[in-house]
């Protein structure tokens, strides 16, 4: 359990650390990571993240914040091809920042009230905020446990195997699987 690795002095102050990049870490009054109740696991009914890029993530959604935007426009802004786009605005949908609607015969994104609360908030508090997002996802919540007790990112065959057993929807064959590893990956 991470709280018990914790130095006495986080414990008695209710703080945990958290680290953002190599060597950069948050040291804040937050939980590092949720427990699930395993017993009765959530399916969301949109596909796993496949975004690589966290930035790009967080940057559409402050342009979402200042303005719904069709998919071509998206895929336009980013000189992305559609199927980047979809990464991307589905990866907003499954931390249940970003919605979709079709208006006259065209897609549109936007922010939800979760999205447009969570972009209302500093950018500390913003940033930490994102991550408990993340967190709450089973796949993502397993990684950082085994990360914090092992000291370094789990190998492929582990991930792969904590998605498995987070009831991804429509993830069947290993081969989707490791193309989901995508947001694991640092760099």
């Amino acid at each position: 359990d991470h709280k018990s690795n914790l130095p006495k002095l986080f414990r008695e102050n209710g703080l945990s650390i958290l680290p953002i990049t190599r060597g950069s870490y948050i040291i804040s009054s937050f939980e590092a990571y949720k427990e699930f109740d395993e017993t009765n696991p959530e399916v969301i009914k949109i596909p796993f993240p496949q975004a690589n890029s966290m930035k790009r993530l967080i940057n559409l959604c402050e342009l979402l914040y200042n303005d719904e935007m069709t998919k071509e426009e998206i895929t336009t802004t980013y000189d992305f091809d559609p199927r980047q786009t979809n990464y991307y605005t589905d990866a907003g949908r499954y931390l249940g920042l970003i919605d979709k609607r079709r208006e006259d015969g065209e897609i549109k994104f936007f922010l939800t009230e979760k999205g447009k609360k969570l972009f209302k908030m500093n950018l500390k508090v913003r940033q930490l905020k994102f991550i408990e997002l993340i967190l709450e996802h089973k796949a993502f919540n397993k990684t950082l446990k085994e990360y914090f007790r092992t000291g370094q990112m789990p190998n492929k065959s582990t991930i792969v195997r904590f998605m498995k057993e987070s009831n991804l929807y429509n993830i069947r064959s290993d081969s989707t699987f490791l193309e989901g590893l995508r947001p694991f990956q640092v760099g």
